[in-house]
């Protein structure tokens, strides 16, 4: 049979697909284009209608192809306009700046609401385009690198913004860590920024929840702050002055915490050697001591000692029931203080405070005085003591009378 009158198959319907999928896979990447779009979507509604402009962008994300453009799409969600390298923010020349970006949203003054109203906006474009979630969590890494860059109205909107948006788990911890670079922190970009965005968070979660998840992700809190500013106090004074104190609670409650974990530590590290019979109230100086992360400043060490050993006198007091583990802390703080310098010049500091808490009993101190004093720094610690040593003997002399005259 002849083959010659049978048609062949046509493959041009084929071909015409493969070249479609070529070229979608090859045009040119076109951000200003992009946001050509948008604007042409939503032209016709009123910048006040977030509920129209929420159901324009909602309907368009296949044809403007927001999976090719979503990085795009989240600049411009944000600051209005396109974020070039560098942090600059460029606008449209001819219509200006996306009118329900976060920043044209938020009033510096308050930014919550519009922040709340924006992130509405986030949530819904999420749901529907559920990739979105990724390339806006990622993108907001980006954006975040420039706080620098912005103004510090800006800066306030994008923290509250990303703040809300943390808290509804619709952005990573990488930007966070972000704020970590050495040029952030140094000049107190990171902690200014990390403060704001703490505070908007907590508007929608407990403290707890946020710091769970930086424990988890290995990010400390303390790493935002300035290197020299890295103590307790500075810590403090910050966020007292951010009138933020649950900060502080859950930070001074995670310390007894820790203290308490590093505490049972060592004394079931003593009880399992045999060969050290360290006193308990000796190993509790130890752990309160080995947890301080010193500061720069003489003051700041001064004051980082001094509220250490009052904060912790009422568990210090619980081991210092008898004379032999009162005399064996007095001892052992002569030595601790004679090998570390920074602590030589406040001994009698913290022994007063010792005995203001019931710690230490005066005859304890007195009996170290005269009889228990170790050798190392002796002369040195006996010197500085006199002045308190002259106190206590007059104020014990006064008690003897005011006892005498009682039983007459």
């Amino acid at each position: 049979m002849s083959t010659q009158n049978i048609p062949k198959p046509s493959l041009n319907g084929a071909n015409i697909k493969i070249r479609k999928r070529v070229n979608k896979a090859n045009a040119k990447f076109e951000p200003e284009t992009f946001r050509n779009s948008i604007f042409e979507l939503v032209k016709d509604i009123t910048d006040s209608n977030l509920d129209q402009i929420s159901n324009k962008l909602d309907s368009a994300g296949n044809s403007l192809d927001y999976r090719k453009y979503g990085e795009t799409f989240f600049e411009l969600l944000v600051s209005g306009g396109l974020i070039a390298p560098g942090g600059i923010i460029e606008y449209d020349e001819e219509f200006g700046e996306i009118s329900f970006s976060l920043f044209k949203l938020s009033n510096p003054e308050d930014p919550l609401p519009g922040a709340i109203a924006w992130v509405n906006l986030i949530s819904k474009l999420t749901r529907r385009y559920k990739y979105l979630e990724k390339i806006f969590s990622e993108t907001s890494t980006n954006i975040v690198e420039y706080i620098n860059r912005y103004s510090e109205e800006n800066n306030k909107k994008l923290a509250t913004g990303f703040g809300l948006l943390y808290a509804e788990g619709l952005m990573s911890t990488d930007a966070i860590k972000t704020l970590q670079k050495e040029h952030l922190v140094k000049d107190g970009y990171a902690l200014q920024f990390f403060t704001m965005l703490l505070r908007a968070y907590l508007k929608k979660q407990h403290v707890q929840n946020f710091f769970s998840i930086l424990s988890r992700n290995r990010v400390e809190l303390i790493d935002y702050f300035p290197f020299n500013k890295r103590t307790d106090e500075y810590f403090i004074r910050h966020f007292d002055s951010e009138d933020m104190h649950d900060i502080i609670k859950y930070k001074k409650d995670r310390q007894v915490v820790e203290f308490r974990d590093l505490l049972m530590q060592q004394i079931a590290d003593i009880i399992g050697s045999e060969g050290d019979r360290k006193p308990i109230v000796i190993i509790i100086w130890d752990a309160i001591f080995s947890n301080i992360k010193w500061g720069v400043r003489s003051e700041v060490i001064e004051q980082q000692t001094f509220s250490s050993v009052k904060d912790y006198s009422i568990l210090l007091a619980s081991f210092t029931t008898s004379p032999k583990s009162e005399m064996a802390l007095l001892k052992h703080i002569q030595l601790y203080c004679y090998e570390d310098a920074k602590l030589m010049r406040i001994f009698t500091q913290i022994i007063r405070i010792l005995y203001e808490e019931d710690v230490l009993s005066y005859d304890a101190i007195v009996f170290w005085s005269t009889k228990g004093a170790l050798p190392q720094g002796k002369s040195t610690f006996l010197k500085q003591m006199e002045k308190f040593l002259a106190v206590l003997e007059s104020l014990e002399d006064e008690s003897d009378e005011d006892q005498d005259s009682d039983e007459e």
